[in-house]
């Protein structure tokens, strides 16, 4: 036996959310391939959606991934019939779900080997709990399931395609404590998928999230392998196709080998993929979107609550424009493609940027400039106070006295020397003022000493947001942002002259877009 596809079935972004799923049981329900069909969920594939939903309703958990779809599939000189391959799905659902889950497989007949279809809810029906398949789960806990059930209906154990290693559950964990012995570490394997779970966070993207996500979108639209090559080509990268397939980014020095990406990225695995694809329905709409835009919208939502008549100036719309068009980078149709994809690899600092000029209601590049240099101006002025601050500390004997009294009196034990000069110590610090008042000034100078290092700090951040601010300014007056919905651009202007004033029609006719699209992100 063979499970030869494990796919999570996403969230749609426009209509029903978990379309996805509906579409996933009317495949695998099909009477034209399923010879029987069986689950907790029913034989009807509109009745398993309604039971699905109802369930997500009741938990009220209707984002996030909609289901799972997975597909166990015997060799062709496997002597299994419908029935004996029923009670292997169900089995291995069983186990794998413990009857947490609602699930309906369908038996299918309608190619030279004999596999079976499992799609199931990604909402528990006992707790509401979100079904989670961590890293390793496929070795852990998938495959020794698949060989447990294999072995109690007397089938082979579980393979792997031809560019895999046949090997069982205790033959994979022999070979991975193998190469851990022989190179320090776990495998390259656990090693790429180890990096992509760390890069997963929503809004810090690598250049391998980016390839994924382009072969991804290549998959959803390419009816062929062929045409998936072309469509990467069209993105802008270099291919090399032949026992691996490899990838070189535009921009990059080096092409990567696919299978490194992860599971489901090597050159089989993309191959078929895309054969599922053409099986079932795609929504068009439904693209990778990068980003946190509700932080946005939200911040927006409170500025435009506290004062009704505020509005984004020109220059705070030109962030706007470039942080919505990265985020929006994958959108289809004509306005698809705006801005370089390495652009979302620095989402995050064009999110902050945005987001620090409506906080700071910078409203011009002369505002800018302006809180540039009061940043400057207040850092110089808290370093000369700390340096004065470090005068009375380092420099003054009563402080030195009281800070080498403290070292001795703190001490558990002290041998007659020490008591000796914590003696004197503490007649010359009276001399000067009682000891408890000059403990107190001494704290007092290392508290000015602290709160100076922590504006310092602060303000030297606060200067390098500004200069990333800048910088991200000069950088779309030179390629000439537009906007996502008119795509309507900026006017570039050369490194130190001067804005020009627009006509009052066209200042007009861009507040009415503005008010728009705000009204929109708002929404």
């Amino acid at each position: 036996m063979a499970v030869t596809k494990l796919l999570r079935i996403k969230e749609r972004k426009s209509g029903d959310p978990s379309g996805g799923l509906k579409a996933a049981l009317r495949y695998i329900c099909n009477p034209d391939k399923a010879t029987l069909v069986g689950g907790n969920a029913g034989s009807s594939p509109d009745h398993a959606y309604a039971v699905m939903k109802r369930n997500k309703d009741y938990w009220n958990k209707t984002g996030g991934s909609a289901g799972f779809h997975y597909v166990i599939s015997f060799p062709p000189d496997c002597k299994v019939d419908a029935r004996t391959a029923g009670l292997v799905a169900e089995d291995f659902t069983q186990e794998l779900l413990g009857g947490r889950y609602y699930f309906t497989y369908a038996v299918h007949t309608d190619k030279d080997h004999m596999h079976v279809h499992i799609v199931f809810d990604s909402v528990a029906v006992d707790d509401g709990v979100k079904y989670h398949s961590p890293k390793g789960d496929w070795e852990k806990r998938i495959q020794p399931i698949s060989d447990r059930v294999c072995q109690k209906y007397g089938l082979p154990p579980l393979e792997y395609g031809e560019a895999r290693t046949s090997v069982n559950h205790g033959e994979w964990i022999r070979r991975k404590e193998r190469r851990k012995e022989k190179h320090g570490g776990p495998d390259t394997r656990d090693n790429w998928e180890t990096k992509k779970q760390q890069s997963e966070h929503p809004y810090i993207h690598s250049w391998f999230d980016l390839m994924r996500d382009d072969i991804d979108e290549a998959i959803m639209r390419s009816p062929s392998y062929g045409s998936f090559l072309r469509y990467m080509e069209s993105l802008g990268y270099t291919v090399r196709d032949g026992k691996y397939l490899s990838l070189k980014p535009e921009g990059r020095e080096r092409a990567v080998r696919t299978l490194r990406l992860g599971r489901g990225y090597s050159k089989e695995e993309i191959q078929e993929r895309i054969e599922f694809v053409r099986s079932h329905p795609v929504d068009p709409e439904d693209f990778r979107r990068y980003g946190e835009m509700e932080t946005v919208r939200r911040l927006l939502f409170l500025k435009k609550r506290k004062s009704g008549k505020w509005r984004m100036t020109p220059f705070q719309r030109s962030f706007y424009r470039s942080w919505r068009n990265t985020c929006l980078i994958r959108r289809p149709g004509p306005m698809a493609r705006r801005g370089s994809r390495s652009a979302v690899l620095q989402l995050e600092e064009l999110s902050d940027n945005l987001q620090f000029l409506i906080r700071e209601d910078i409203r011009s590049e002369e505002d800018l400039r302006q809180k540039w240099k009061a940043a400057g101006i207040e850092r110089k002025a808290v370093q000369s106070e700390l340096s004065s601050v470090r005068t009375r500390i380092y420099r003054s004997g009563i402080s030195r006295n009281v800070r080498r009294w403290k070292e001795l009196k703190e001490k558990a034990s002290r041998s007659p020397e020490e008591e000796s000069e914590l003696l004197q110590l503490g007649k010359k610090i009276e001399r000067a003022m009682p000891i408890e008042r000059a403990i107190a000034y001494e704290a007092d100078l290392e508290a000015q000493q602290s709160r100076c290092l922590d504006q310092i700090r602060t303000l030297k951040s606060r200067e390098r947001l500004l200069a990333g601010i800048d910088r991200q300014l000069m950088e779309m007056q030179q390629e000439n942002i537009s906007d996502p919905e008119t795509g309507r651009t900026m006017e570039s202007r050369k490194p130190g002259s001067r804005e020009q004033t627009p006509k009052m029609d066209a200042q007009a006719r861009q507040e009415e877009n503005m008010k728009k699209e705000e009204e929109e992100v708002i929404r």
